[in-house]
């Protein structure tokens, strides 16, 4: 992963950490169990970035749920 991609899935962690009210070890663990952190968060960098974090979070949450992992 480039400097970016770590700095954006670092983003997206404290994000999704402050809407869930969950630890960013907590997330940073589900993501990657889930296996969103290389597959889809740093891999889409390039598209996702132009979004807001707000929608990436949401978007992050319904593919976590799609798997089967639950963040609330």
């Amino acid at each position: 992963m480039t400097k970016e991609q770590i700095d954006y899935v670092t983003c997206v962690i404290v994000a999704l950490a402050l809407i869930t009210g969950k630890s960013c070890s907590w997330i940073y663990q589900k993501l990657h169990a889930a296996g969103l952190i290389k597959d889809y968060i740093a891999a889409s960098y390039d598209v996702l970035h132009t979004f807001s974090l707000d929608y990436v979070a949401e978007d992050v949450i319904r593919l976590l749920k799609k798997k089967g992992y639950a963040l609330c």
